[in-house]
């Protein structure tokens, strides 16, 4: 039997799993084979290729090392250098290795003592707890997330909950591995939907718009839904008498430059009650969806603080504006650029970019400069001069403060300001935007790189994804028209085709509640969020998807609903073993003399997760971690169906090991289900 200072000896040695534990000795045996051959090479030169073996009858793991055979590297036949490695991991009498053997033309073979193995893994979980997969690669480094980003005129549809589930994923990946990280909800609060709402409600005031259901908000009907009604009904007023639209200029005007009017309405004012109202909206629905944020940056706030007027200063004082006086562009400002500086829009004929409108106002492209400028802490430099407010929001669904800045003119009184070097001074900087905009992205890290800004360039992320769409029976669900017989339906906020988030996530509970009734609202509630949220993040980014409400609740295959009830499960076996008065042992003092199949694949995912946790976070990818979730779900399903129920168990040895393997499930699914944002269910 193995002793316990064997297990703390591997234990000591493994820092995330199995593959780094054998990889450790794999290259102390390297350097003593290099040293007995009298071989003059850089053992960091050759690569270890450990693997799954393809043939059970291999072992657990295989290594190839044909490819240092070469002349130019070790200049021996491999299936030599293999048994010369096999005759030094032998001697080393590894701790958890049963056999080493050799196989042609050059594989190292290693089969493991399972029930050992299996014995080491599962104490590691459980000891580590919630802190099992948590990595401290990231410490020292902030990173800065900018995501949900919602025009302030109307309720969120199901692109942003798209948006909102990959980019809170990332922040929870990325906090998991050790970053600091700050989520930003950059509220475009002063372009041109919000001044097309502020027209609605003075057209409605004057009576000049009628609105099909009403002039009035609806009873039940939420601030956010009456203003997407009055913005599709300023679009068709628009159609029907263009010259509507001088009003929306005014407006804009009045938005972008404040202050109080000496005589009319205060269009500023409108609009900024008009968007914080819908904001608060907005932030009632990603919660339901248990999406948090760190801080609220406001586009007005942005420009009414100075920041883009000195950035304007900086980029025209430097030459690199330009100011046409003839053509399309005849009295813009605009950054010039070249082919080979940014890749131009489909359909764009130039690749020069308007920042300054005739009029003066400034384009979405222009704020967003300088607004990624404050993200990286280049505000506050004395070139530039400007430093922000930030104050309360207040306490969102999760505990978690949700703070709100404010213009450095603001004079408003607070019990409570945050310290501004809180916020922003980010190392790196994340924008979950759609794919649409990665020509906008293109400039303004461009823009940021003319401005001398480089490092802060290269360090600008944008992470892109592609949108969401229905398919035919959602959307029909939903309420939009598919006479047209199409298999997937785009949607068009303009237009009022689009499914509002919170009518998804309703029907998502309805249905949940239509196949199994006797669910708590509460319970429906997480499960419809875990399909919504899962279903947005398992697919590449790059990925187009279209969303069936009937594929992502189901409770079997690729879905939240799955995850939830695999983990749901798990914790329904321990229950029992409680109920009858079993204690799961703390350690496991003696062990199975061998394992299933469904065990070891079970044992060998659960010790994958601290890599394929990292693995997804570096790479930007709630994908990748969806599905190594998914498969965790899969072998314990496996592992549930092909072993003897734990209760009936009447071998100890056995009944503990699995007992203990299901706790150590449960701390994985927990861990990770977190990590994806899910609420887990302990029962369902």
């Amino acid at each position: 039997m193995t002793t316990t200072r064997e297990t703390e000896q591997m234990a000591e040695a493994t820092p995330r799993d199995l593959d780094e534990y054998l990889t450790i000795f794999i290259k102390q045996a390297i350097v003593t084979y290099l040293s007995q051959e009298q071989i003059d090479f850089d053992d960091e030169q050759l690569e270890i290729d450990l693997r799954f073996s393809a043939q059970a009858s291999f072992g657990d793991y295989s290594m190839p090392v044909m490819k240092w055979a070469s002349k130019n590297r070790l200049g021996r036949p491999p299936l030599a250098i293999a048994e010369a490695l096999a005759t030094v991991l032998r001697d080393m009498q590894i701790p958890g290795i049963e056999e080493i053997t050799v196989t042609k033309p050059g594989y190292l073979n290693f089969r493991l003592n399972r029930p050992f193995i299996g014995q080491v893994i599962i104490e590691r979980v459980l000891d580590a707890g919630a802190d099992f997969g948590q990595n401290d690669a990231g410490i020292g480094t902030k990173v800065l997330i900018e995501h949900t980003n919602i025009n302030s005129n109307k309720a969120a549809h199901v692109g942003h909950l798209r948006n909102a589930s990959i980019g809170d994923t990332v922040v929870r990946m990325l906090r998991s591995q050790g970053y600091q990280v700050e989520a930003d909800n950059y509220i475009d609060d002063s372009g041109v939907q919000v001044a097309d709402v502020v027209v609605g409600f003075i057209l409605l005031q004057e009576g000049i718009l009628q609105l099909p259901e009403g002039n009035q908000q609806l009873p039940g009907e939420s601030f956010d839904y009456f203003c997407s009604r009055v913005y599709v009904a300023v679009g068709k007023a628009y159609e029907a008498q263009p010259e509507l639209r001088n009003l929306q200029k005014v407006v804009l005007q009045a938005m972008e430059h404040g202050g109080q009017p000496e005589k009319g309405p205060d269009y500023a004012a409108m609009a900024t009650e008009l968007s914080q109202r819908i904001v608060q909206a907005h932030l009632r629905t990603m919660s339901r969806l248990n999406v948090s944020y760190d801080l609220l940056t406001w586009e007005s706030v942005i420009l009414h603080s100075g920041l883009w007027k000195r950035v304007f200063e900086m980029l025209r004082d430097r030459g690199l504006l330009e100011k046409p006086e003839t053509g399309k562009a005849a009295g813009c400002w605009i950054l010039p650029f070249g082919e080979e500086d940014v890749q131009a829009e489909e359909g764009d004929h130039t690749s020069d970019k308007i920042l300054v409108r005739s009029d003066g106002t400034a384009t979405y492209t222009a704020k967003d400069i300088a607004y990624q400028l404050w993200k990286f802490g280049l505000a506050d430099d004395p070139q530039i001069g400007v430093q922000f407010h930030f104050v309360p929001w207040g306490r969102q669904h999760d505990g978690r403060l949700l703070w709100t800045m404010k213009a450095p003119q603001d004079d408003s009184t607070t019990s409570e300001e945050g310290d501004p070097k809180r916020f922003g001074h980010a190392k790196r900087a994340i924008n979950v935007i759609d794919v649409r905009q990665s020509y906008l992205q293109q400039v303004l890290y461009e823009s940021l790189r003319r401005l001398g800004f480089t490092e802060q360039a290269d360090n600008s992320i944008h992470l892109a994804y592609e949108v969401v769409t229905l398919s035919a029976s959602t959307a029909a669900r939903l309420g939009v028209d598919t006479s047209d017989g199409r298999d997937f339906y785009p949607m068009s906020g303009r237009k009022g085709i689009e499914i509002k988030a919170d009518d998804l996530i309703n029907a998502a509970m309805e249905r949940m509640l239509e196949t199994k009734p006797d669910l708590p609202p509460e319970t429906a509630a997480r499960l419809a969020a875990s399909a919504i949220r899962y279903f947005m993040i398992r697919y590449h980014l790059q990925q187009v998807i279209a969303l069936d409400m009937d594929e992502a609740l189901r409770p079997n295959g690729d879905t939240g609903v799955y995850l939830q009830y695999a983990y749901a499960r798990a914790n329904s076996i321990l229950r029992k073993l409680a109920g009858e008065g079993y204690r799961t042992p703390e350690r496991l003092e003696t062990l199975p003399e061998q394992l299933e199949q469904s065990e070891w694949d079970l044992l060998r995912h659960i010790d994958a997760y601290p890599r394929s946790l990292a693995e997804a976070s570096a790479k930007l990818a709630p994908y990748m971690l969806a599905s190594y979730v998914y498969d965790l779900a899969a072998h314990f399903s496996d592992f549930y169906e092909h072993t003897s129920p734990i209760l009936r168990e009447t071998n100890e040895q056995v009944k503990a090991f699995r007992a203990s393997l299901v706790r150590a499930t449960v701390q994985i699914m927990d861990n990770a289900l977190r990590v994806l944002g899910f609420v887990p269910l302990e029962s369902i």
